[in-house]
């Protein structure tokens, strides 16, 4: 097989390329594995999502009316149905459960803005 040709890292603004599958160079590796241990092996409840979770979802979606209200979502007037709660301020980076830090999000916007995260670190 033959060697893998080196890509630029996935770090936003890292000039090294690299080899590997994670596509971060051996400078920025380390520093994303982080997102991946946070959620590896660990199930719903020990992640802080258990019955307490439930009933603070459900509140959050009631009180936004089951409407997306991402930032795009809102910018351009779209109404689409918000299945999702998403943390404004990812748990990863700091954010907390409180209600001002939680809205109703629809499952395609929370999943858009979920990647860009992981990679905006």
């Amino acid at each position: 097989m033959p060697p893998r040709i080196p890509k630029a890292c996935r770090k936003q603004g890292c000039s090294l390329t690299t080899t590997d599958s994670s596509g971060y160079c051996s400078k920025h590796k380390q520093a994303n594995i982080g997102w991946v241990r946070h959620q590896k092996g660990k199930s719903r409840h020990q992640r802080g999502y258990g019955s307490a979770w439930d009933k603070l979802r459900k509140q959050v979606l009631q009180r936004d009316r089951y409407i997306c209200q991402c930032d795009e979502c809102k910018r351009l007037g779209i109404i689409k149905e918000a299945t999702h709660v998403d943390h404004i301020i990812a748990k990863a980076h700091g954010g907390t459960d409180d209600l001002s830090n939680l809205r109703a999000i629809n499952c395609k916007c929370h999943e858009k803005k979920t990647a860009k995260e992981r990679f905006n670190r």
